[in-house]
Order: C-alpha cells, then sequence, then structure tokens
C-alpha cells in the first residue's frame, strides 16, 4: 500500500464513489457491524455510514486513513494488514473490500475473513473500471499505460474474484452483479485519478511524467471542450460464511 500512501491527495480529490447498485445488491445495512477493509481514503466507508452501518476502516497507509478521518465525522480506522485483521472472532456481520481485496496476501486473506465473520457473515467485493472499449480514446489510452507500466494490463479488469474467494471452500459465493454507470468528469479531474494509480504511481518520476503527458495528449484530442462522459461498470462479489 506504500505507493498509494504517495498519492494519498489525488486518490482523495478524484476517485469517484460507488453506484447505489452496489448497495442495493448488499441489502439493508442498517444495524450492521461492518469491516471496510482496504478503506483507503474512506469513499465505501462514508456511503455504508449513510446507510446506517456501523463501520470501522481498515487500512495499511496511516496517510490513507489520515484522509478518511478529515472527512469523515467520528471514524473508526484501524491501521492494519487486512489479511492480518486485529479484531476477534466472530465479530463483524460484514466485510467489504471495494478495489482493495487483490491487495492482501492470497495465502491468508479468506481464512481471516471467515474468521472474523459471524456465523452467516457476508463478505463483499467490488471493483470498478472504466468500460469505453469501443471508443479510439480509450484503446489508445490502455495502449499507452500497458506500454509504460510492465505487468498492467487492461485484461486484469475481467479477473473473477467471486472465484477466488470461493476456492477455498470457506465461502458460497452467489453470481456477479454487474453496475453499469456513467461518469461526468473533467479532463483535468481524471488525469489526477490515473496518476492515484498504483501502476502509474510506482513509476520512476521522468516515466510517470512522460506516460501522464502521452495520456493527456489523448485526451486533449478526444475532448477538447475539457468534459468526458465515460462507461464503467462495478463489478460485485457476495459470499456468505459457510
Amino acid at each position: 500500500m506504500a505507493s498509494f500512501e504517495a498519492v494519498a491527495g489525488e486518490y482523495d480529490t478524484a476517485r469517484p464513489s460507488y453506484p447505489d447498485g452496489v448497495y442495493d445488491a448488499l441489502g439493508p445495512l442498517e444495524g450492521l457491524l461492518v469491516l471496510d477493509v482496504g478503506a483507503g481514503t474512506g469513499i465505501a466507508t462514508r456511503q455504508l455510514q449513510a446507510r446506517g452501518a456501523t463501520v470501522v476502516a481498515v487500512d495499511a497507509g496511516p496517510a490513507l486513513l489520515a484522509r478518511a478521518a478529515t472527512r469523515t465525522p467520528s471514524l473508526l480506522a484501524v491501521v492494519a494488514d487486512g489479511a492480518v485483521l486485529p479484531v476477534r472472532a466472530g465479530a463483524a456481520d460484514l466485510i467489504c473490500s471495494a478495489q482493495a481485496w487483490h491487495w492482501l496476501d492470497p495465502s491468508t486473506r479468506a481464512g481471516e475473513a471467515h474468521r472474523v465473520l459471524r456465523e452467516g457473515g457476508r463478505w463483499a467485493g467490488w471493483w470498478s473500471h472504466a468500460r469505453a472499449d469501443d471508443e479510439e480514446w480509450f484503446q489508445a489510452h490502455w495502449t499507452i499505460v500497458e506500454r509504460a507500466c510492465p505487468g498492467t494490463r487492461r485484461g486484469m479488469r475481467d479477473i473473477d474474484w467471486g472465484a477466488d474467494l470461493a476456492a477455498p471452500g470457506l465461502f458460497e459465493v452467489g453470481d456477479r452483479v454487474a453496475v453499469p454507470w456513467r461518469r461526468e468528469i473533467s479532463v483535468d479531474e481524471w488525469m489526477t485519478d490515473q496518476a492515484s494509480h498504483s501502476y502509474v504511481a510506482v513509476l520512476a518520476r521522468a516515466d510517470r511524467d512522460r506516460l501522464l503527458g502521452n495520456l493527456r495528449q489523448v485526451l486533449d484530442r478526444r475532448f477538447p471542450d475539457r468534459t468526458m462522459t465515460v462507461r464503467y461498470e462495478t463489478w460485485v462479489w457476495i459470499g456468505t460464511k459457510t
């Protein structure tokens, strides 16, 4: 998570919130004790709180949680590795992991989630990705990213994280829920968002500046009025502790 610590400001400024359909899939949250694992700057934390949940934000990055605290009154927060939770067994009704499950140790994350959930408790993980694949600017955008960021591929958006959670046999996982939505955003905000992604943040400064400059050229050509409407989908998986 160290790469996000370095871009906490960009992350807090430009990362989008999650569509209502995510929380519709979770059902009523009033009164539930929810662990928001990989909470970052508290985007999902605030949305969960607004729906009546008692939320504990868990993240390995103190700078990220400090950002969350400035925007989230009476935040309950713990600086911790989400795969080694300082939480007693059976304490939580729900564990949520928004854009974060893939950062946790795969050898322990499912077992740890199972441990801290009550009987019949649920795990929910979701990821939002732009899905403008039929647009030329978007393909050019991804080609630039793939060339500049070793190991990063657009196909990584399509990983079946439900199968990943189900594999150890600790959760019964339902079908993926896909929530389509549109994001209205300025070119400047989009560029700030791009700078907050880990595969950009870890680059050497000169490489990062070159990448962002190349991306900006694509956007300036496609969006001369500096406003964008981009199609997104948020994919949600929900598992019940067995």
